[in-house]
C-alpha cells in the first residue's frame, strides 16, 4: 500500500506533518500485515479506521476532475439544496476556524457555570492569564465557492464530540456551526452548509448521538440552544443547510467517471472498509 493522490496533497497545501501522518500509517499498517502472524494491536493499524485519511481519499479526486461544479451540485441535491456554484472552488483538507470572539466573551462570562470545580478554577485561570477558553475548530473538509461556505465532518465508526473543556454542552455540529456563521457573516450573500457524512449503516440504525443531532438542527431554535449566545434569526440569516450525508453515496459520486491511476487501489481502500455500494462493488467484479 502506499499514500495515494500526493500530488492533490501538495496542490491543497495539507501540511508536511499532516502528509507524513498519513504516510506513517500506511507504513505501520504494511509492517503489521506483511508478517507470518499479523500485528492486530491498535496503534499500528491505526490506518484501518482514520477518519482524516478516509476523507482525503473521498474527496481528492474532486481536485482532479473538471467538473467540479457538476459533482458538487450532485452532492448537494442529495440534500435538497439546489443553488448555483459561482467562481472558481477551493478545497481545502483539516483547516482550523478560531472561535467567534463574541462567543469566547460570552463562555467567559460563563465558567462559573460549568458543573466540574477543577475546570470552573483551570477557566479563571486562563482567563486572567488572558488564554482563550476554547481551541480551534478542525473540520475535515472545506469546499469554497463565491457564494457557499460548505463545511464537512467526517465519521467512520466515532461520533460527534458533545463538549469541549470549558463548555459541557457544545457539540461538534454546533461548534461548525458558530464558527461557520463567523466566517461568512460578513461576506455579502454568502451562505453556509454543515454536512455530516457517515457510513449509511450507523445513521439508519440510530446507534450514534449524531443522528438525533440531525434531526433536531432541522429547528434553527433548537441550534440556537447549542450555540448558546447566538439568537435563532441570526442562525437562520446565514445557515442555509445542515444535514446528514451517506459516505458511501459521496463516494460513488466522487468517483464516478474519474479515471485515474490510483482509482482501482482507492476502491479497494474503500471496500475494505465496507464503502461501497452493492452495485459499485459488482461493476468492481463485473
Amino acid at each position: 500500500m502506499k499514500l495515494l493522490f500526493e500530488k492533490v496533497a501538495k496542490k491543497v497545501n495539507l501540511s508536511t506533518e499532516r502528509l507524513q501522518k498519513y504516510k506513517d500509517w500506511i507504513g505501520d499498517a504494511n509492517k503489521a500485515r506483511n508478517l507470518k502472524f499479523p500485528l492486530l494491536d491498535a496503534r499500528m493499524n491505526q490506518y484501518d479506521k482514520a477518519e482524516e485519511l478516509i476523507s482525503f481519499y473521498t474527496f481528492a479526486p474532486l481536485e482532479l476532475r473538471r467538473d467540479k461544479e457538476d459533482v458538487i451540485r450532485e452532492v448537494l441535491s442529495l440534500v435538497d439544496v439546489n443553488v448555483p456554484i459561482e467562481g472558481k472552488i477551493k478545497l481545502t483538507f483539516e483547516k482550523q476556524f478560531k472561535p467567534p470572539d463574541g462567543y469566547l466573551a460570552w463562555l467567559k462570562d460563563k465558567i462559573d457555570e460549568h458543573p466540574v470545580r477543577y475546570i470552573r478554577e483551570q477557566g479563571k485561570q486562563h482567563t486572567g492569564n488572558h488564554k482563550r477558553l476554547e481551541t480551534n475548530t478542525h473540520v475535515d473538509v472545506v469546499l469554497e465557492s463565491a457564494k457557499l461556505l460548505i463545511l464537512i465532518e467526517m465519521k467512520f465508526t466515532s461520533d460527534i464530540s458533545v463538549q469541549t473543556t470549558f463548555n459541557a454542552n457544545r457539540n461538534q455540529l454546533a461548534r461548525m456551526i458558530d464558527v461557520g456563521i463567523s466566517e461568512v457573516e460578513n461576506s455579502k450573500g454568502k451562505k453556509l452548509v454543515v454536512l455530516l457524512c457517515t457510513p449509511y449503516e450507523f445513521f439508519a440504525k440510530k446507534s450514534r448521538f449524531f443522528y438525533y443531532k440531525i434531526q433536531e438542527y432541522v429547528d434553527s431554535q433548537k441550534i440556537a440552544q447549542g450555540i448558546g449566545w447566538r439568537k435563532p434569526w441570526e442562525i437562520e440569516q446565514h445557515l442555509l443547510k445542515i444535514d446528514w450525508l451517506s459516505l458511501e453515496k459521496v463516494i460513488e459520486i466522487m468517483y464516478q467517471k474519474f479515471e485515474s491511476p490510483e482509482f482501482d487501489e482507492a476502491m479497494t481502500f474503500f471496500e475494505e472498509r465496507k464503502l461501497l455500494l452493492h452495485s459499485d462493488i459488482e461493476k468492481r467484479r463485473a
